[in-house]
């Protein structure tokens, strides 16, 4: 992708975020709902602007940083209290696991290795040459480069919405009794499965209700005992 096509589609990526976020302002939406597009929009003029600025060394009018969506403030416009398992409340410490899975469809599998690959070449220009110049022939890896370039979170992928389109996710926190390590190497036990003695806390579901629109579904404890979701998945 030419870096005039990039900043096309970052422009196209700030029209569309607008549109939505006006949508659902329209429409009386919840409060995460209306974060969530403030986020994406946010994101999507500051990914312009930096385009602006590397490629033609002018600014736009927009002063903005880069924004991640926070998940305390989904369950609250959720309604009520955060629910939790048996985990003590006090002052002694606890170990939880946040665990967040979102679905993404990619329309076009071949667009978005060229996106990505245009992505790492401008964001390691300056850092490492040799990276910059390696074209990205993995799906996996070009979301990797894609939320490096944003601000490291999945965030940052909301920024792409014709590219990665977003589907239903889950919010899981549990409680665990063992750091996550990296001992065993990739061929290790699973990081992902609960062990007997470590329990789901808290989860919550976010559905696709239209082609725009993500909202909460339920929210919920989990059901006490060992829990093993060979489904669910991370980003992070």
């Amino acid at each position: 992708m030419s870096t005039e096509a990039q900043i096309d589609a970052a422009l196209d990526a700030v029209v569309v975020a607008a549109r939505h976020h006006r949508t659902v302002l329209q429409a009386g939406a919840a409060e995460e709902q209306v974060w969530r597009a403030y986020v994406a929009l946010n994101n999507a003029t500051v990914r312009y602007d930096d385009l602006i600025s590397d490629v033609y060394d002018e600014v736009t009018p927009w002063d903005c940083e880069y924004l991640e969506t926070d998940e305390a403030v989904a369950a609250a416009s959720a309604g009520g209290s955060v629910p939790t398992g048996s985990a003590p409340v006090g002052d002694g410490a606890l170990m939880v696991s946040v665990r967040h899975r979102r679905d993404y469809v990619i329309p076009e599998p071949s667009r978005l290795l060229a996106l990505a690959t245009e992505t790492r070449r401008t964001s390691w220009a300056t850092v490492d040459s040799t990276h910059a110049a390696r074209p990205v022939t993995d799906l996996g890896e070009a979301v990797n480069e894609l939320v490096q370039a944003g601000d490291g979170t999945v965030a940052a992928l909301d920024a792409y919405p014709e590219d990665l389109v977003p589907g239903n996710g889950v919010l899981l926190v549990n409680a665990v009794r063992r750091p996550l390590t990296f001992s065993d190497g990739p061929d290790g036990a699973d990081p992902l499965l609960l062990g007997p003695d470590e329990e789901q806390l808290y989860r919550m579901d976010e559905e696709i209700v239209d082609e725009d629109t993500v909202e909460p579904v339920s929210d919920y404890p989990a059901p006490r005992g060992p829990l093993v979701d060979p489904t669910a998945s991370s980003l992070w």
